[in-house]
């Protein structure tokens, strides 16, 4: 399916892939739902977008896919339908309760509130899975995380938090599991996304990360992308994207969903 997104302009970026406080976050449109239908969630503490391909033919595997810091904002949104349209169920977790963040200083406050809490942001994650899993059109025995930057925090830590549901992590230059009771959880097939250059998330920690997961056995596949930083797969990024890293991340990142839940 083409896509045709329409991009703001952006500047350089620092820190957790974000702007300077006084600059607001970016928006992006787009024509992608022509193969996919979606409907937005809002149930018993959950909220989020739910996106299927239109045609189908028996159970999906099902991905939960986890925002950035700005929250669930038109970028993620794409996301979604993008893995949707390549033949998954997907659920878009909202973990900022609607809000998205019009600035980075609200985008900090905002993913502080949910790292100060890490329990209560799983809580959310497992309910994203009951849901999932409740829905007829998908196979619960195949289901994944996806997340970037606060999102890839995420999704290492409802990937570290032992449901047996959760067959696959895929992380996004996101905060890696340290703490050793989590890290032992962790035995389901990992894909990392890292850039060299990124300045939040250091490469000599996500490199210790790998290898103790390689150390307890747990299946590992970890891209170090040179001359990109944080945030170099979110095209509304200005300076920070790397297109050509993020194409390849991309199709690793479908070729490993393939292979462990399968499309």
């Amino acid at each position: 399916m083409k896509r045709l997104l329409v991009l703001v302009p952006a500047l350089a970026l620092f820190g957790q892939g974000c702007f300077p406080g006084n600059m607001q976050a970016p928006q992006i449109t787009s024509e992608v739902t022509a193969t996919v239908e979606e409907r937005m969630i809002d149930q018993n503490g959950l909220k989020g977008l739910y996106v299927l391909p239109q045609e189908r033919t028996g159970t999906l595997p099902a991905v939960m896919v986890v925002h950035e810091w700005w929250g669930l904002n038109d970028q993620i949104k794409e996301e979604a339908r993008r893995l949707a349209a390549e033949g998954y169920a997907v659920f878009a977790i909202d973990l900022y309760d609607g809000e998205v963040a019009a600035d980075a200083a609200r985008a900090g406050e905002l993913a502080g509130q949910v790292r100060a809490n890490p329990a209560e942001a799983e809580r959310k994650m497992k309910l994203a899975f009951d849901f999932l899993e409740s829905q007829p059109e998908v196979d619960a025995s195949r289901m994944a995380s996806v997340g970037w930057c606060f999102g890839g925090g995420m999704s290492a830590i409802i990937g570290s938090s032992g449901d047996p549901r959760v067959k696959a992590t895929v992380i996004y230059y996101g905060n890696p599991v340290t703490d050793a009771s989590r890290l032992r959880n962790m035995s389901q097939p990992v894909l990392g996304i890292w850039g060299v250059e990124d300045q939040s998330i250091k490469v000599d920690t996500v490199r210790a990360f790998e290898r103790s997961l390689k150390a307890q056995g747990t299946p590992v596949e970890f891209h170090y992308y040179d001359g990109a930083g944080h945030a170099f797969a979110n095209p509304t990024r200005g300076d920070a994207y790397r297109p050509e890293a993020t194409a390849d991340a991309w199709q690793k990142t479908l070729e490993f969903l393939a292979r462990e839940i399968g499309s």
